[in-house]
């Protein structure tokens, strides 16, 4: 199923039903957001709120360039997916430490309890990895690789002439934060990493703290860190990058081989319990449920002029 594309009214270009159905999402956010960062006292930091608020003017800028006055349909399309890219993690990127401000207990004893349920061993899965340095330089390569496969993948979909997979791969993301921040706030966690006392991850421990605390009054954009435990969205995103390039044998091989990698990171790099990498993995297939759902739904809204344009596409 495709979502729909940019059309074309008269002289001037109005965007489909799929960006502005993205756009609602990222505006209801920055309504939450700044509410709820005036309800705490807190605030963004001017210096971050810069720094992202000038990539999304930049990109938004490149965008109308390649749209109208150089037409370039795939280097528009890149770079309206940076923006709604950018514009989307910053808003749910800000919700992800003001749910943490909301104080509930920590459910590290209940995953540590639900890992040995099902017979995982945390420690000895550490430890096994460790003693095993070349082993744990290629899963610590694979976690750190997250990141940079969204940017990968957004412009490999959007420059080989596969818009649909882009849009729908942003969906994928959107739904999947959507469902992960929320519960994040309900079922908070320190991690398994500072729960068994080991060696991991620990970069989000000062913010997490001091949120928990009521002594964090300023967010920057520009140094979030990553605060969720549950569920692991390195997992649904291991799952979801492969699942994004299907279209193409290659590609979809490489992104198995990388992504298999991460997810078996998860535990040791991100401090993550089982639990987690359980949990992420059903957000995914949620997430790709969903994104199915919607552009389904804004396919058949659409008007005659739009899917006259998907037909051709």
């Amino acid at each position: 199923m495709r979502p729909t594309p940019v059309a074309t009214v008269g002289e001037g270009h109005v965007p489909s039903r799929d960006a502005q159905a993205k756009w609602a999402v990222i505006a209801a956010l920055v309504a939450v957001d700044g509410l709820w960062l005036i309800h705490g006292g807190m605030r963004l930091a001017p210096t971050g709120l810069l720094r992202v608020g000038g990539a999304i003017l930049a990109f938004g800028a490149i965008g109308v360039v390649y749209e109208r006055w150089r037409p370039e349909e795939r280097l528009a399309e890149l770079a309206q997916s940076a923006v709604r890219l950018l514009a989307f993690f910053a808003t749910i990127g800000v919700l992800s430490y003001l749910v943490a401000t909301t104080g509930m207990p920590v459910a590290d004893d209940l995953f540590a309890r639900a890992d040995r349920a099902l017979g995982f061993d945390w420690v000895s899965w550490c430890d096994f990895v460790r003693q095993r340095p070349l082993f744990h330089a290629l899963l610590h390569l694979a976690y750190l690789a997250a990141l940079p496969q969204i940017a990968i993948i957004t412009a490999y979909l959007s420059l080989t002439g596969q818009p649909e997979r882009n849009r729908e791969f942003l969906w994928l993301m959107m739904i999947s934060l959507l469902i992960i921040v929320p519960i994040s706030g309900l079922l908070p966690a320190f991690n398994a990493s500072v729960y068994y006392d080991a060696p991991g991850f620990l970069a989000h421990m000062p913010d997490f703290v001091a949120l928990r605390t009521g002594r964090f009054t300023e967010v920057d954009l520009s140094h979030l860190q990553g605060l969720i435990s549950f569920p692991s969205f390195h997992t649904t995103l291991g799952l979801l990058f492969p699942y994004a390039v299907r279209r193409w044998r290659v590609p979809l091989l490489i992104a198995a081989l990388v992504n298999v990698a991460m997810i078996a990171a998860v535990p040791t790099e991100g401090g993550h319990y089982l639990v987690d990498v359980l949990a992420g993995a059903a957000v995914a297939a949620i997430a790709i449920l969903g994104a199915a759902a919607i552009e389904a739904r804004l396919l058949r809204r659409a008007p005659a002029v739009v899917l006259a344009a998907a037909d051709a596409d």
